[in-house]
């Protein structure tokens, strides 16, 4: 009797042990997380938390700010956890981010709620993400990739909105000063037939890379402050986010 009261006993014990263990934690706490990168549409500027947390739930909130970027003003739950570094772009009605950790394209109203969460068709094995924006002129996504097997080549994909796997055109361009370990070029803007990019070079010296709408390079320049993580424009000026919850004008283009 005592040896079946013994194993009874072990029998709670690692019982107690598991139950523990497969404990899911599903708290949230977003106000020490970094911002990533940023959109403007309807008088606001729009990012996400960098989720880091590893928790379950919904970990990732749609932040809204103030017109001038100074202040938060909202925020709203998107639903999901473990995304990474999210790139966003904005039509003027819905905003559209885009994983860099595992390339999910994910499409969201201006008040979190998600439309669909989708694929581009290109293997995420290869092709990393690093960046997407809006072609007004098109009406249409621009998904850029990087080559981790030739790390200098970058693959710029024009999709449609609605089915972002389906290609309108895809182009190859190279960029040969631009870091090849993580960092690369991890975030594209658009404004009349040119690509603004940020990236950090094999110095790991942060840059603004402008482009013409071929992907050639018309000019570089340094950005001093290296928790730079995102970029947009609101109307002519265009604005940088920093990793703590900063957004500030750069320039005017």
């Amino acid at each position: 009797m005592k040896i079946q009261h013994f194993y009874i006993l072990i029998s709670v014990f690692f019982m107690v042990r598991c139950e523990d263990e497969l404990t899911i934690d599903m708290n949230k706490d977003t106000y020490y997380d970094d911002i990533a990168d940023i959109c403007y549409s309807n008088d606001h500027f729009f990012t996400t938390n960098y989720d880091l947390s590893g928790n379950s739930g919904s970990q990732i909130d749609l932040i809204r700010f103030t017109p001038d970027g100074t202040n938060v003003d909202d925020a709203f739950e998107l639903g999901m956890n473990g995304q990474g570094y999210l790139a966003m772009t904005g039509d003027g009605s819905d905003i559209y981010m885009q994983s860099r950790s595992n390339g999910a394209i994910i499409k969201s109203s201006l008040i979190g709620e998600r439309a669909y969460m989708k694929w581009d068709s290109v293997d995420v094995g290869k092709w990393f993400s690093s960046g997407i924006c809006y072609l007004p002129d098109r009406d249409s996504l621009l998904l850029l990739y990087r080559n981790l097997d030739s790390r200098t080549e970058y693959r710029a994909r024009t999709v449609s909105k609605s089915a972002p796997h389906e290609s309108g055109s895809d182009r190859s361009f190279s960029v040969d000063f631009i870091d090849t370990t993580y960092h690369g070029i991890w975030a594209i803007t658009y404004k009349d037939s040119a690509f603004y990019m940020l990236g950090v070079d094999t110095l790991y010296q942060d840059k603004l890379i402008i482009a013409d709408f071929q992907f050639d390079i018309v000019s570089v320049e340094d950005i001093a402050d290296s928790t730079v993580v995102g970029l947009c424009f609101k109307g002519d000026d265009l604005y940088l986010s920093y990793r703590p919850r900063r957004i500030e004008m750069w320039g005017s283009y």
